[in-house]
């Protein structure tokens, strides 16, 4: 069974240097806001991180400087694209009107704000014929986007979604258009990657069902940072999908046979990032790129297509100047492509020379949420990194040493010797220490701090090695939740209990299912049988 989940899935296609980089806390949705400050961090630039309000709501930005020039960032988003471009692109109403005027190929579509009536909405989706799409005009991240849509009904109740469940006042009806999602990521006047949207499913290897290939493949996207928190979720669409396809969740589908979960390909609900930028076509990078400019002010961005390969055709569905590029770094078949680098390269082209691929050092993000979380500063300043690429060492040590008990003394000691690195609890009788300096001398001068009186009568044994991960800059107890804010531990406490109401829900399903057979005909026709069986083997058994 993991065989046919992890077909195509190798770490080898990731860029070495981001390998175990992304901490959990910038794993949810902040993978494009840590790795660009982390590129720009680790050439020596100035990063900053502050507190905004984002609708209202409070929200984080960050910026990079050198010398006295200054460039701010939301997400992949940053201030080359002027505010003119990013008020079009928001509304995707406005900015379809700007591309059908530049020749862009797109959907035939409308956009409708709040005022407008459903008779109105329906109607319109009537006279560019079935199937359409209805979609929120500022939605993000898929949100509220319902698609195929074949009738009136439908059309009604997915407004309805929108607007009284979602809160999605404006919308757009466009035509449905088959083919493939591609995210485009244009830099530049250059297309610089490409990324193929697939729809949650899962691949049978004609042994285990469906819902346990589910279970398998959400386990496998936990491997993958951007993944880690986009599980696929079984709910109703799930389930009529599935019943669609003439299969239930216990069904066992053949070796090799792929069964979609979804009608929409966003990452967010379960899809598979796949990375295609070497089969785009001329063409279909003209049109990309070609979109970008019909917009004034707009320098990068990511361009949503759709291509249809079997009629050679290819529309642009929306642009978006703060794209996740999460999907280009970690993508589950393919060679990643190094997005920060080039938006690194863009803003900052003195540090052009400056190559971090050796890098072996990234930031603590935890306690930089954490502060501007806790209301008393708006700012945060990330130390300055000295070197980029430390020697680091593993040390094995057997004995009666609490982590917990010396963590403190331990922090003080290697801050002193401008150490960075962790202590964690392997067993009751193991704990293993990792330490990294500037140079191997640094690393091996741990060994000192070791031999102090205060813990030498608590260890009988010490192996050391090297260690060849990423080290965090800081020192820090490590254990599945000690190294969670308190924000991460919430987050993980409501993923338990939505676990758990899984089970409780298939523990339903699976009674159900049981009285449904007892319940049966042939059932009771068969009881004496099993109640002659029964006897048969209290028998054998005295």
């Amino acid at each position: 069974m993991e065989g046919s989940i992890l077909v195509g899935y190798t770490q080898k296609g990731w860029l070495p240097h981001l390998i175990n980089t992304i901490p959990i806390e910038a794993q949810r949705n902040r993978i494009s806001m840590y790795t660009i400050a982390l590129e720009g961090w680790r050439r020596g630039l100035n990063l900053k991180f502050y507190k905004y309000n984002n609708n209202n709501k409070p929200d984080i930005q960050y910026s990079l400087s050198y010398k006295d020039r200054v460039h701010h960032f939301d997400g992949a988003g940053g201030d080359k694209n002027s505010v003119e471009a990013i008020t079009i692109c928001d509304d995707k109403s406005l900015t379809k009107m700007r591309l059908n005027n530049s020749g862009i190929p797109v959907p035939q579509g409308r956009g409708f704000d709040s005022d407008k009536t459903e008779e109105e909405i329906i109607k319109f989706g009537q006279s560019i014929n079935f199937p359409v799409v209805l979609k929120p005009i500022d939605g993000y991240g898929g949100k509220g986007v319902i698609v195929n849509i074949k009738t009136n009904t439908e059309l009604k109740n997915a407004l309805a979604y929108n607007r009284n469940e979602l809160g999605f006042k404006n919308v757009v009806v466009e035509q449905f258009v088959m083919g493939d999602e591609v995210r485009v990521y244009v830099l530049e006047g250059k297309v610089i990657g490409a990324v193929q949207r697939r729809s949650a499913n899962v691949v049978g290897d004609g042994i285990n069902t469906i819902n346990k290939l589910i279970e398998a493949k959400n386990q496998f996207r936990k491997n993958i940072p951007h993944l880690y928190f986009r599980p696929i979720k079984v709910d109703s669409e799930v389930k009529k999908l599935i019943q669609a396809a003439g299969y239930s969740l216990d069904s066992i589908p053949k070796a090799g046979e792929r069964i979609f979960l979804r009608k929409t390909s966003n990452i967010t609900t379960g899809g598979d990032p796949i990375e295609v930028t070497s089969e785009l076509t001329t063409e279909q990078r003209g049109i990309a790129i070609n979109a970008v400019k019909a917009i004034p002010g707009l320098t990068h961005c990511g361009v949503d297509m759709i291509i249809n390969k079997e009629n050679d055709t290819s529309m642009v569905l929306e642009l978006n100047t703060r794209p996740g590029i999460g999907s280009h770094l970690f993508p589950v078949e393919g060679k990643a492509k190094d997005i920060p680098k080039k938006i690194i390269d863009f803003y900052f082209p003195e540090t052009k020379g400056i190559s971090t691929e050796d890098a072996n050092v990234y930031f603590d993000f935890r306690s930089i949420q954490d502060t501007l979380a806790g209301g008393t500063t708006r700012e945060v300043v990330v130390a300055p990194l000295i070197n980029k690429k430390l020697v680091a060492k593993r040390y094995l040590i057997s004995g009666d040493i609490e982590p917990i008990r010396y963590h403190q003394w331990l922090q003080r000691k290697v801050f002193e010797s401008n150490l960075n690195g962790f202590i964690r609890r392997i067993d009751d009788e193991n704990i293993e220490v990792v330490i990294a300096g500037e140079t191997q001398a640094d690393a091996d001068e741990f060994l000192t701090i070791l031999n102090h009186k205060i813990l030498q009568s608590q260890i009988s044994s010490i192996s050391e090695e090297d260690w060849k991960l990423p080290i965090k800059i800081g020192f820090e107890l490590m254990n599945e939740y000690n190294s969670m804010s308190v924000r991460e531990l919430e987050i993980k406490i409501q993923d338990i209990k939505k676990e758990l109401k899984l089970v409780e829900k298939e523990q339903n399903r699976i009674g159900n299912r049981i009285k449904m057979v007892q319940k049966s005909r042939i059932w009771k026709l068969t009881s004496p049988l099993r109640y002659l069986g029964g006897k048969i083997r209290e028998v054998r058994s005295r």
